[in-house]
């Protein structure tokens, strides 16, 4: 876990919540784009291809978050922003204008409306990471945090602590989450090696929660550890690996 609160130190992982977002466009490729990168994200999503229709999905289920653009083909995207504002029970939802329209008074517009963000397309997955995070979370994180499944092997504790391979199955550029049966001490300064795409990553993490395993407890073991030191190449090339998987068979142009 990547990341983490004050909380989240000790035998207690964060609790994880699967949220669901409404994605609104009348743009084929870009609900594709945008609902794919969500879904990576460890979102829900529906999508719709007109505000009457987000009304409509609305009204059966409330969204966590509705991602919009302006140019729809009857009601607008700030059409129906503002009917979400003004409707009592949907007010508290989190609106992320996402449009290819770039009017400076629309934007204007659209904030004094009560849009969460306004992000002109195309926009970078960490740019709409951020603007998602700040939308919807109390404690938002900067950087992305990826599922995934990364060989790594950790040592440090003592001269004679033997490394061996375990597993990375959350990544950021600011730390990871090892699966391990066998987790450290909390505070304790290990180094690792994470391979990606073969290449060897060395860093240095502190502990800064661990979960054992529990019968009956349906939570992932191992430990969450935030980086102390690492290159600048290397961040680079966790950054990089993390947006390539995010845009993996996403349509770019």
């Amino acid at each position: 876990m990547i990341d983490p609160s004050p909380s989240g130190h000790g035998n207690q992982a964060l609790d994880r919540k699967t949220s669901y977002a409404l994605l609104v466009d009348g743009y084929v490729r870009d609900l594709f784009a945008t609902g794919m990168i969500l879904q990576r994200l460890e979102y829900d999503v529906f999508i719709v291809n007109s505000g009457e229709d987000a009304l409509r999905i609305i009204e059966a289920a409330l969204p966590d978050l509705i991602i919009t653009e302006l140019s729809l083909q009857r009601m607008s995207g700030l059409e129906l922003l503002i009917n979400i504002k003004h409707d009592p029970a949907t007010k508290a939802i989190p609106v992320i204008i996402h449009t290819a329209i770039g009017d400076q008074k629309r934007e204007e517009h659209c904030r004094a409306s009560g849009c969460a963000a306004f992000l002109k397309k195309p926009v970078e997955p960490t740019a709409l990471y951020r603007a998602i995070q700040q939308a919807t979370e109390s404690m938002p994180r900067q950087y992305i945090r990826l599922r995934t499944l990364l060989p790594v092997r950790v040592s440090g504790l003592s001269p004679t602590d033997i490394s061996h391979t375990e597993y990375v199955s959350e990544l950021s550029e600011n730390g990871i989450f090892v699966h391990t049966l066998n987790p450290r001490p909390v505070d304790a300064v290990l180094s690792a090696t994470i391979l990606l795409h073969s290449i060897p990553v060395k860093i240095q993490a502190v502990v800064v929660y661990s979960v054992a395993l529990t019968p009956g407890l349906p939570k992932e073991p191992g430990m969450g550890m935030k980086f102390v030191e690492i290159k600048s190449t290397d961040r680079e090339m966790i950054r990089n690996f993390i947006i390539g998987q995010l845009m993996k068979g996403i349509p770019t142009k």
